[in-house]
């Protein structure tokens, strides 16, 4: 038998991996129920581990797993250091920072995926032809919001979205060299909305 508590973080943690395709951090967890303890939520956790309705991977980021679901391919914690801040304006002093970001959590996600551009359509938005783009896959899109689009159900393409009052929709690049495309709503699907960008030099 669970206690109360021990059943609300059950339900937390069903309810996150349900909505966001990945296990919650204990951070998350405790924010989610309110508990500022992070230790008293790690007493809860593993009343759940020993109870075998949770599995804990150690080593692993986000590695708390249901025992009545199917694993997911192991996750691989990809982080890098940061060392502090660089100037691209004035001079700035500069200050150790030994914290870490985790690329992983960064960019990962439920409905996520990648897509290498190709093309310079988009570089005054400083999106380079090579350059990767994560994108949040989604049938709607805010004004604004850099997307993938769907043209007539065939051509596919990355521009920005602007919504206009008359029922119409503009693509429009980010580039004085390609002129902006406007069509009616129904000719346009959106597949995604671009949330991130990777880009690697030689």
């Amino acid at each position: 038998m669970l206690t109360e508590r021990e059943q609300d973080t059950l339900d937390f943690i069903r309810h996150y991996i349900d909505e966001q395709g990945r296990s919650p951090l204990v951070s998350e967890i405790a924010k989610g129920l309110g508990i500022k303890s992070q230790g008293t939520t790690h007493r809860y956790i593993q009343a759940l581990v020993d109870a075998g309705l949770l599995e804990r991977h150690v080593g692993r980021t986000r590695g708390l797993h249901l025992t009545d679901q199917p694993d997911t391919a192991p996750q691989i914690a990809v982080t890098l250091p940061v060392k502090g801040k660089i100037a691209a304006g004035r001079l700035i002093e500069a200050v150790a920072d030994e914290s870490e970001i985790d690329l992983s959590d960064m960019f990962t996600g439920k409905g996520r995926f990648v897509l290498k551009v190709n093309g310079d359509s988009m570089i005054d938005k400083a999106i380079m032809s090579g350059d990767y783009v994560v994108v949040q896959s989604q049938p709607t899109a805010r004004h604004g919001d850099i997307v993938v689009a769907l043209v007539d159900g065939f051509d596919a393409t990355l521009k920005t979205l602007l919504i206009n009052n008359d029922g119409t929709v503009t693509l429009m690049p980010a580039n004085v060299n390609y002129e902006p495309v406007t069509l009616p709503a129904n000719r346009v699907r959106v597949q995604g909305v671009v949330v991130g960008q990777l880009r690697t030099y030689p």
